[in-house]
């Protein structure tokens, strides 16, 4: 029987651990075969952890080939308790071994490993209470006990879920394990939701101006750089070779008996550090040395020293690592594993778009492609060239698969260079170094983006601070800007962010139409001058009206013909006219039928039938020679349909012959030619019998 994690592709055969019966073993005391049980091995096939270390290293068997905890099962924490820690462990090795998810028999080695980091939280409870294992639970009041423990712990409702999730893990493999456990599995999310005192919080979005300054900090480093991305390789491997050419000298006294004093421990030195200092020594130039020869030409003046050549490229590396993730809104997992070569461009439709291929995880592992912008291009380049040699070191080394990763640190000249995977420390540090601190308005900013996490903000925003920048914030922070902004919608990010519903591409949008919002603004003097205006086209409307020859229809239209000889005050100039208008007592509101004058006193018959308009019963219509021709389409229309129509209800018939008849009525006024609309009498005879 062979684990059952899922396994990164390609893995050797030479790296899988075959089953052992460890519970027959438990079962007949045979604690020395059980500790010696091979739990993992390395990537060279190598026996790496056994079931009596107090840390599994499950390195080999992570989705990137690392050291760190996301793929170490670490029971230190319980090794006071004999009985627990190996319950704990028989656990672990059925996660492995046995059954470790109700949906599929596979899962990710990580995956376990947080598993085990909330289950910590049970068994830290057990421990400080004096339990021997989980069955302890079987009683009432202890597992009250431990709901009220995890209450006082104030932890959010989703690492609740988790460790419930991880107590009905234990579920599944009880008869395996042969644990009697009476107490009913839980509904992890039903029950955590019950004990939880925190809502749920949402991934942070950036707020727009310190998105500003640290996305174009990050883009200046890569512009500065780039077109010395061969100088900055050229300085590393200087000072790696210096150090190499240093070690060989060492490592040839230490051969040769010399130095014999480095294979002897002195006290408040370990060997290691007592051999750094020789090889540094030994080396033919010191790293200033090496440094001058660069600092002397811009951009390297302020190289001076390891440390500060150090920080450089630390920096460098964060701002080519910021400019792909904050454009392409890929996942932290999906950053992880670019290659030298995930950068390409492609022209579709007459368009160039710049695109970054990696692997998503999310729904299955497979290789995808996000869209991304120019600077993606010159980012990948500069850590291409920078990582190429460490790349080769870690091919000839036999670690192939880290080989083919962009994003490479040596942590010390004697180590391989590794793949880096604390870029939360490097993101902060990158924010404490070039952000601009929280202000008053960036906070506002702050709530009114993320309504579904403001206990998040009080929390981790103070005033003053540097903003806690995280890898998830430029993929939040992107589909709210893209949103904000109208650069593009819900369907689009969907796509780029490899989503299986709309609802995901939604929901990392919040926050963006309320910004929307709050960025209109009111032109006061663009506001005034349409007013203005508006008041001057009506005014020049109704002078136009009363002083011209040009016929009018409907009952106020009527009207102003019979004022034209003899002029009320309200229309004696236009001044006047503009005064009246100006104030609200002349109104006109007009529709492709007639103008009304009444303002709020129209009776609004006209809203159910145009026709009442005509002839308006409260005397405010007007019609001009622009409406009449309006009625003059709208009489042949009308009148074409009844003539085809042969079963009409009398209401669709009253409907229409109403306005056929205004029609004929205005047409009239303006001395337009029409035929009288007759509607057709069928004549039906009968026969006398």
């Amino acid at each position: 029987m062979t684990p059952l994690i899922s396994l990164p592709k390609d893995t050797p055969q030479k790296l899988l651990t075959e089953f052992v019966d460890v519970i027959k073993l438990r079962n007949k005391h045979d604690w020395i075969k059980l500790k010696q049980v091979v739990v993992s091995k390395d990537i060279m096939g190598k026996d790496k952890s056994y079931f009596g270390d107090q840390i599994w290293d499950m390195s080999a068997y992570a989705a990137k080939i690392q050291i760190n905890k996301k793929s170490k099962f670490d029971f230190a924490f319980i090794e006071d308790s004999e009985e627990l820690i190996l319950e704990l462990k028989l656990i672990v090795y059925g996660w492995i071994y046995q059954k470790n998810s109700t949906r599929s028999s596979h899962i990710k080695i990580q995956t376990l490993v947080n598993r085990l980091s909330a289950l910590k939280k049970v068994y830290i409870f057990l421990l400080q209470n004096n339990h021997e294992s989980i069955s302890a639970l079987n009683d009432k009041r202890t597992s009250q006990a431990l709901d009220s423990y995890l209450i006082n712990k104030k932890l959010a409702q989703r690492t609740l879920e988790h460790v419930y999730a991880g107590i009905n893990s234990i579920f599944r493999l009880q008869s395996w394990l042969q644990i009697d456990l009476t107490l009913s599995t839980l509904k992890p999310y039903e029950h955590a939701l019950k004990l939880s005192t925190k809502t749920p919080q949402q991934t942070l979005s950036i707020p727009e101006r310190i998105a500003d300054e640290l996305y174009a900090k990050a883009i200046e480093l890569v512009e500065i750089y780039y077109p010395h991305r061969h100088t900055l390789a050229d300085i590393e491997n200087d000072l790696q070779d210096n150090y190499l050419r240093g070690k060989a000298i060492v490592d040839f006294k230490v051969k040769n008996g010399s130095w014999k004093f480095l294979s002897v421990p002195k006290s408040g030195y370990s060997t290691a550090h007592r051999k750094a200092q020789e090889v540094n020594k030994a080396a033919p130039q010191k790293c200033s040395s090496i440094l001058s020869k660069y600092s002397s030409k811009a951009p390297f003046q302020s190289i001076k020293t390891a440390t500060s050549w150090k920080k450089l490229y630390g920096r460098i590396t964060t701002a080519c690592y910021i400019c792909c993730g904050a454009f392409s809104g890929m996942r932290d997992s999906e950053l992880s594993v670019l290659k030298p070569n995930s950068y390409f461009c492609d022209e579709i439709g007459g368009h160039t778009f710049h695109l970054l291929q990696s692997r998503t995880f999310k729904l299955g592992e497979k290789n995808t492609t996000w869209v991304t912008a120019p600077i993606t291009e010159k980012a990948v380049e500069l850590m291409k060239e920078f990582t190429k040699n460490w790349r080769k070191e870690l091919l000839e080394a036999n670690y192939e698969k880290e080989s083919n990763y962009l994003w490479l640190n040596r942590t010390a000249r004697s180590k391989l260079p590794v793949v880096i995977t604390k870029w939360p420390d490097r993101l902060q540090l990158f924010s404490d170094s070039y952000g601009s601190t929280i202000t008053k308005d960036d906070l506002v900013e702050a709530f009114r983006s993320n309504p579904n996490a403001h206990d998040k903000i009080k929390e981790i925003c103070s005033l003053g601070k540097n903003w806690p920048l995280k890898t998830h914030q430029f993929r939040r922070s992107l589909a709210l800007f893209t949103t904000r902004h109208r650069i593009g919608n819900s369907c689009a990010l969907k796509q780029q962010y490899k989503q299986t519903y709309l609802q995901m591409a939604d929901w990392y949008s919040v926050g963006s139409i309320t910004n929307r919002l709050h960025d209109l603004r009111i032109d006061s003097d663009f506001q005034h001058l349409l007013e203005k205006t508006q008041l001057e086209e009506t005014a020049n409307k109704f002078f136009d009206m009363i002083n011209s020859d040009a016929p009018l229809s409907g009952t106020h239209g009527k009207a102003i013909m019979q004022m034209r000889e003899d002029l009320p005050y309200i229309y004696s100039s236009w001044d006047v006219i503009y005064d009246a208008v100006k104030k609200g007592t002349l109104t006109l509101h007009g529709t492709m039928h007639s103008y009304c004058k009444n303002g709020y006193d129209c009776d609004m018959d006209g809203v159910i039938n145009p026709a009442f308009c005509v002839d308006c019963k409260s005397g405010g219509s007007i019609i001009d020679e622009a409406q009449a021709k309006n009625w003059q389409e709208k009489h042949t229309r009308l009148s074409s349909y009844l003539k085809t129509q042969k079963d009409l209800s009398p209401s669709v018939y009253a409907h229409c012959i109403t306005q056929i008849r205004a029609a004929e009525s205005v047409m009239s006024d303006f001395n337009i030619s029409y035929e009288q609309y007759k509607h057709p009498i069928e004549v039906t005879q009968y026969d006398k019998e």
